[in-house]
Formats: structure tokens, sequence, C-alpha cells
């Protein structure tokens, strides 16, 4: 695969970060939003990012930031901070994906750095005093956000994949890695 940043990972980039501002703006209420004291989480709005992780870093990375961009605009500040981590693992993921690594071990990888990484920005936000909650401490709403991610995670790279699949089918996304083993 050609490392060169390409006009259509460009175009891709454009389109799936118009999907990911769009998805929490959409799909406002249950059974799509699940709201746990001040943590929330909008099933299918990790799609774009990790359908994009599915095309290059280099498409992965455009989304996930422009994404990050749109919950500053969208979102309370904790909220756009946590979606910042999505940066880091669509880079991981995007790469391991371009190095043919199984799509269940990219899944857990990308969804416990996900998880991880939000769960320390709800801790620092909450035991910062930036962010609040009367019901819940801040180590309560830390793991809250890891175990809320990481299972939102999975479901939505499971969604992903199922897309990217049809996809594929259609010739219009490259060749995903085997979902199991190796090739």
């Amino acid at each position: 695969m050609n490392s060169k940043l390409k006009t259509k990972d460009l175009v891709i980039s454009a389109l799936l970060i118009a999907m990911g501002i769009m998805i929490p703006m959409i799909f406002t209420g249950p059974p799509f939003r699940i709201v746990v004291g001040p943590y929330s989480a909008t099933l299918m709005a990790h799609v774009p990012v990790i359908l994009a992780m599915f095309i290059s870093p280099w498409t992965a990375v455009f989304t996930a930031v422009g994404t990050t961009i749109g919950f500053f605009f969208t979102a309370p500040l904790v909220v756009a901070v946590r979606a910042a981590s999505h940066i880091l693992f669509a880079l991981l993921g995007a790469y391991m994906i371009k190095r043919g690594t199984n799509l269940v071990l990219t899944c857990v990888s990308t969804g416990a750095v996900h998880a991880v990484v939000e769960g320390i920005v709800v801790l620092l936000f909450f035991a910062g005093g930036l962010s609040s909650s009367e019901t819940y401490s801040a180590m309560a709403m830390m793991w809250i956000t890891v175990a809320g991610t990481f299972a939102h995670h999975i479901v939505d790279f499971i969604i992903a994949y199922i897309v990217a699949a049809a996809l594929r089918r259609a010739k219009m996304m490259p060749e995903l890695p085997p979902v199991w083993g190796r090739k």
C-alpha cells in the first residue's frame, strides 16, 4: 500500500467526518444513547472512525481529528476531550490493519487503548473539579467510562466490520484482514 496522501483519502475522510458529527446529533435518545450519570455513549458514534481505520492510516487520522473538532462544537468539554482519544486508537488500529493483524486482536487492542485513555480523561476532569457528579466519585466515573467505552467500542467495531464487509463486496473498500488467525 502506498503511504502517500491521496485526494481520495481526503474526500472519504470528509464524508466520514460528516457522518461522525451527525450520528451523535441524530441519535439522541434511547436505545441509541446510553447515559450513566455524566457518562454518555451514542451507539454507532465510533463507526466512521473505525471504517476509516480499514481504509488507511491517513484516513483514520483525518477522520478522528475531524470528528474530535466536531465534538468541541457539539458536546461538553469532557466529551470532546474524550473524543480526542479516537486519534490514538484510530492510528493504532489503522497500522494493525495495514500489517494484516486479525480483526479480533485489532478490536480488543484498540478498544483497550480507547477505554483506558477515555478513563484517564474522565478521572482528570472529575478529580480536577472540571466536571462533577453528585452521585458518583471520580474513581467510579473513571471505571464506568472504561467499562462503558470498551463495550461501546466492541459493539461499534462489529457494526463497522459489517458495513466494511458489505462495502468490500461492492468493491468500495480495501481488502480486510482475517477476522481470526492469519492470512
